[in-house]
């Protein structure tokens, strides 16, 4: 990585950067989003009845309804684990960590911040629903205001309250640029979900069906991580003079290196 990248970018420019970093290294991110989530396909395709290989009958019975809630949950937590390694992966390789960057080191060291991800992600799903009761707008104002919570905790080693008010700080003044941008990546990120469905169901298997959409999640999911990353540190650029940070940091490590 080169200093010209620390600098504030537009909309479509961050969306590009972070495809530009998906590229540089696919295989890690594939690899992360499918050590989480795969075995969520696997415990769908073996337990929840009319969805993956078992009879659709009883499909509301007690064990029908506790696997799917373990399902959820599991979901849940493998969504967490990801986004976090991704944001911790994609942070190193932005600034340019020349180390190896070890997946499995990676996942080891970001559980114990697991539970305070959940927690800042659970407040902002309540805030979300209840802004949803002010139309859209109040739940687009919530993911405006708190886009950056899982870096702060992911790269800060902030709580999850502490992560919240680093985000509404980080996002003041920012909101519409912030939104814009998640707007973009989650609009191409859905259109080509569209498009894998519509695959799968041309195949009238279920069992298909699936497969193809966690395949599609596993490849593309990483994109939602690092744009999120990558707002975070264009919000610091714009807020804090970040970028002036690391170069200052840069001229002093070459100083004391002669």
């Amino acid at each position: 990585m080169t200093e010209t990248r620390f600098r504030a970018r537009s909309v479509s420019e961050i969306v590009d950067a972070a495809f530009q970093l998906y590229r540089e290294d696919a295989l890690q991110y594939i690899v992360v989003t499918a050590v989480a989530y795969a075995p969520w396909l696997i415990l769908r395709l073996l337990f929840v009845p009319g969805v993956g290989l078992t009879p659709s009958a009883p499909t509301f019975g007690p064990t029908a309804v506790v696997t799917l809630v373990l399902s959820g949950l599991g979901t849940w937590v493998s969504f967490a684990l990801m986004t976090a390694v991704i944001v911790r992966l994609g942070s190193d390789a932005y600034l340019g960590d020349p180390g190896p960057r070890d997946v499995g080191a990676t996942m080891r060291e970001l559980m114990p911040r697991i539970p305070a991800i959940l927690i800042g992600g659970l407040y902002k799903y309540v805030l979300a629903m209840l802004g949803l009761l002010c139309l859209v707008f109040g739940a687009l104002y919530v993911a405006a205001r708190y886009f950056a919570v899982d870096a702060a905790i992911v790269l800060e080693g902030r709580g999850a309250w502490a992560a919240l008010g680093r985000s509404s700080v980080l996002s003041k003044g920012r909101k519409r640029h912030i939104l814009n941008t998640l707007i973009l990546i989650w609009l191409i990120y859905f259109v080509l979900d569209i498009g894998v469905t519509l695959v799968g169901q041309m195949t009238g298997s279920t069992v298909i069906l699936l497969v193809l959409a966690t395949a599609f999640t596993i490849v593309a999911y990483p994109l939602i991580g690092l744009t999120e990353m990558l707002l975070y540190y264009d919000a610091r650029i714009r807020g804090e003079g970040f970028d002036i940070e690391l170069m200052a940091r840069s001229l002093e490590s070459g100083a004391a290196e002669a």
